[in-house]
């Protein structure tokens, strides 16, 4: 007697859910490796005009003042 064709089926579906799951998370990881971090602000290159805002003006001065 054989197996039911249903079974077959679902194994195979579940083998490439697996599969699909596996390779997701490989370029998930290949991703995160990749982008190394987030977005770092340089602020001696920031704008001196109204775009600041009143603490990050005291911060840049700040980061002058240790630099001098």
């Amino acid at each position: 007697m054989s197996r039911s064709q249903q079974t077959f089926s679902k194994r195979e579906k579940e083998k490439k859910r697996a599969k699909k799951k596996k390779e997701k998370m490989e370029k998930r990881a290949a991703r995160k490796e990749e982008a190394g971090g987030g977005l770092e602000i340089d602020w001696s290159m920031a704008p001196e005009n109204n775009t600041l805002s009143d603490e990050e003006k005291r911060e840049r001065e700040n980061i002058k003042e240790k630099n001098t």
